[in-house]
C-alpha cells in the first residue's frame, strides 16, 4: 500500500528543483572503439574533449547567425549561449542521467552504452574526470540515478533489455561503485523513473517494459535494494515513464509514452496501486515524457516528443488529474527525447529536444505562460537520442548533455557560456 509521497528523483535532471523527467533511452548500438579522457586542451576535432563555442540562432528559414552578446559574463533573459564539448567519442550511447555520486556538490554524468554503463565524475566547473566503467552484462537502454540507501550519494539503476532486468550499482561515496545487483522486471525494460511512491522514506523504482506492455513497480527498502516487481498494464509498447503528483492528492502518479498507439498514458495512484490508465492522443510515435509546471498555475503539465510527426505535444494539467488543451510545437526531424531546464537564466523552464534525424539539439525558450519561442538548434554528435539537464559548472544556468547512438556515438555537453 502506497502512502503520501515525500521525494521525487528522476533519470534526467537530478538537481535541487523540479521538473520530474522520464526519458526513452533505446539506443541503436554501434561498435565500441575507444575510451577517452575528458577536456584535454588543443585536441583534434575527432577526439574527446573537443570544444567549440556554439552561439548560433536559427531564423524562420533555418539560417543561422551568431549572438554577439555571449561570453560577456552577463546572463540576459532570452539569450542562448553554449560551448560545445565532446565528452565521449566512438562509443554508442543511448541513455544519460545527472546526479551527485560522491556528495561533493558537483553533478556527475551517468551514461548507458552498448555493453556497460559509465560514470564521469564532475569537477563542478564543467569539466569531468575520465570514465569509470560499470559492468552491466548487456546493453543499457535506460539509466537513472538517486540516493537509494540514505548516504547522500547517488546510486545508479540501469535497464538491460535483453536480460529482462535492471542492475543496481551502489555508490561507495568516493566515486567508485559496488558490484551490480540484479532485479527482475517485465520483458525488455527501457525507461526508468525513481520516485517516493509513499509508505516509507525510500525511493521506489518504476520501469517501462517494451515487450510485455506493462510497468514494473519495485518498492525500495531504504538500504539500496528493491522488493519483487508488481506489474501494471500500461498500453501496448511503453518506452518511457515519468512521475509526479498530477491531481494534488500528495500521491505520486505516472505518465508513460506508448509508441504503438500514439498516446501518452496517465496512471493516477489510488488504492495502493495504479488501477485506471487514461490514454491521451499525441503525435505520431511518442518516445519520451517530461513533467513540470510550464504555465505557472501550480499544476503539472506534460511534454512529449513525437518521432513520427517531427513535433512536440504539450498537454496542460488541470491540477485534478486531467491533461487538456494539446499544443503542438514544430521541431526538427525525428525528435527522440526532451529535457526541461532554464537555459537562458530567466527563471522560466525551457525545452531541449534531441532531433535525431538531423543530428542537432533544439532549444525552445519558455515564455512562462505555457507558450514557447521558435526552436534554436545546435550541432551535436550524430544520432542524439537521450538528454539530461542541470547546472554542471555552477553558473546558475542549466547545461545540456546529449547521448548519441549514431556512427561514432558519444556524449556532447552544451555548456552555458554567457
Amino acid at each position: 500500500m502506497f502512502g503520501a509521497a515525500t521525494l521525487l528523483v528522476d533519470g534526467c535532471r537530478c538537481n535541487d528543483e523540479p521538473p520530474i523527467i522520464g526519458v526513452e533511452t533505446g539506443s541503436e548500438s554501434s561498435e565500441d572503439t575507444t575510451e577517452s579522457g575528458i577536456n584535454p586542451p588543443d585536441m583534434d576535432p575527432t577526439e574527446s574533449g573537443e570544444t567549440e563555442t556554439e552561439t548560433e540562432t536559427e531564423t524562420e528559414s533555418g539560417e543561422t547567425g551568431v549572438d554577439s552578446g555571449c561570453d560577456d559574463g552577463i546572463v540576459d533573459p532570452g539569450e542562448l549561449c553554449f560551448e560545445r564539448i565532446n565528452l565521449v567519442l566512438g562509443q554508442s550511447s543511448g541513455a544519460i542521467a545527472l546526479a551527485d555520486a560522491n556528495a561533493d556538490g558537483a553533478l556527475d554524468v551517468f551514461v548507458g552504452q552498448l555493453d556497460r554503463a559509465i560514470v564521469l565524475l564532475g569537477n563542478g566547473d564543467g569539466s569531468f574526470a575520465s570514465p569509470v566503467e560499470l559492468a552491466s552484462a548487456g546493453g543499457v537502454l535506460g539509466i537513472v540515478a538517486g540516493d537509494l540507501n540514505g548516504d547522500q550519494n547517488a546510486d545508479v539503476v540501469a535497464s538491460v533489455a535483453e536480460q529482462d532486468h535492471v542492475v543496481v550499482f551502489l555508490s561507495q561515496g568516493d566515486g567508485s561503485f559496488g558490484a551490480g545487483q540484479i532485479h527482475v522486471t517485465g520483458a525488455a525494460p527501457r525507461g526508468l523513473a525513481l520516485a517516493n511512491l509513499g509508505g516509507s522514506p525510500a525511493l521506489d523504482l518504476v520501469v517501462a517494459n517494451e515487450d510485455s506492455g506493462d510497468l514494473s513497480v519495485l518498492l525500495g527498502d531504504g538500504v539500496g535494494s528493491f522488493g519483487m516487481a508488481t506489474h501494471y498494464p500500461a498500453g501496448s509498447v511503453p518506452l518511457a515513464v515519468a512521475a509526479a503528483d498530477l491531481d494534488g492528492d500528495t500521491l505520486i502518479d505516472l505518465v508513460l509514452a506508448d509508441v504503438a498507439s500514439d498516446t501518452a498514458v496517465s496512471m493516477l495512484q489510488a488504492g495502493g496501486g495504479f488501477p485506471s490508465p487514461i490514454a491521451y492522443g499525441v503525435g505520431s510515435e511518442p518516445r519520451a515524457v517530461a513533467l513540470a509546471d510550464l504555465d505557472g498555475d501550480d499544476a503539472i503539465d506534460l511534454v512529449v516528443p513525437n518521432q513520427g510527426s517531427d513535433d512536440l505535444s504539450v498537454l496542460f494539467g488541470d491540477g485534478l488529474g486531467d491533461l487538456v488543451g494539446e499544443q503542438v510545437l514544430l521541431v526538427g526531424a525525428t525528435p527522440r527525447d526532451v529535457a526541461l531546464g532554464d537555459y537562458d537564466g530567466d527563471g522560466v523552464l525551457d525545452i531541449a529536444v534531441a532531433n535525431r534525424g538531423e543530428d542537432r539539439l533544439g532549444i525552445l525558450i519558455g515564455v512562462g505562460d505555457g507558450s514557447f519561442a521558435k526552436q534554436v538548434s545546435y550541432g551535436v554528435i550524430a544520432g542524439p537520442i537521450a538528454l539530461a539537464a542541470g547546472d554542471v559548472d555552477g553558473d546558475g544556468v542549466d547545461d545540456v548533455l546529449v547521448a548519441s547512438s549514431g556512427p561514432g556515438g558519444g556524449v556532447t555537453l552544451l555548456l552555458s557560456n554567457h
